[in-house]
């Protein structure tokens, strides 16, 4: 059951996708409001598998409001509505999940359900996906048969290492924090946490490997479905991800 909030100014639209979501996909309706600013108050206190959010509202857009989330480092995918196509490309600048167009139909609902279950790591192909290859010393690289993973950015590598050497274990956010990003302030951290963990889900999607990353309490949990094989071959010279430089990485000891 996907817990979401549906912000929409018009209040017949507001009812229309609340009664789609319930009715045609596995969707709970834990909120919703007509006001993006009461919405922006009430969403840290609530746990969201999503946020389903209209572009064109007054006071407010819902892309200042998904920008607003972003900085806090609030952690919800955001799937955006509107009337007019024209916001699609302005709306993935914010890491929007999915664009839809309204009024939403059946099929949309799920549509909805399906990428949500595909950035969450649920929805596991029928056909064995290869494992994801991973060689921690002298060369360190993640492939997928014989071609390398394309990082989207540096510390989205960085954290895939990071989550997978906690060896299942919970990981506290502030304890990431002070490891890859010990010299910014907190709420600066905080968006380059959930900006990092949004491009990580978005890639073990387009990889097709049954990777989850898991929001548990105030951390993230990286459970990888037996999707990882991780070779710890090295010579007696090797250090662990030495030529990475990663701080965090200096006395950290492999528990196979």
């Amino acid at each position: 059951m996907w817990r979401i909030m549906v912000v929409e100014d018009e209040q017949p639209i507001l009812d229309l996708h609340t009664r789609l979501l319930e009715k045609y996909a596995p969707f709970q309706v834990v909120a919703s409001f007509q006001s993006p600013i009461e919405a922006f108050k009430e969403i840290p206190k609530l746990e969201l598998d999503a946020l389903l959010l209209d572009i064109e509202m007054p006071k407010m857009t819902g892309l200042e409001l998904a920008e607003k989330l972003v900085k806090e480092g609030i952690d919800v995918p955001i799937i955006f509505s509107t009337a007019y196509s024209q916001y699609a490309v302005e709306a993935f600048r914010v890491q929007a999940l999915d664009y839809i167009l309204k009024p939403m139909t059946p099929n949309t609902v799920k549509q909805i359900d399906e990428r949500l279950q595909k950035y969450y790591g649920k929805q596991i192909s029928k056909i064995q996906s290869e494992k994801l290859k991973v060689h921690l010393y002298d060369d360190p690289f993640v492939k997928k048969g014989d071609h390398l993973v394309k990082w989207p950015t540096r510390v989205t590598e960085e954290l895939f290492y990071y989550f997978l050497l906690q060896d299942g274990n919970i990981c506290s956010k502030w304890r990431i924090i002070d490891d890859i990003w010990p010299n910014l302030d907190e709420k600066r951290s905080l968006a380059n946490l959930y900006n990092t963990i949004y491009r990580m889900r978005q890639l073990f999607a387009e990889l097709e490997v049954p990777i989850v990353i898991e929001r548990v309490n105030n951390g993230y949990l990286m459970k990888t479905n037996q999707a990882i094989e991780v070779d710890y071959n090295k010579s007696q010279e090797d250090n662990l991800l030495e030529s990475k430089g990663y701080l965090w990485v200096y006395g950290f000891e492999v528990n196979k």
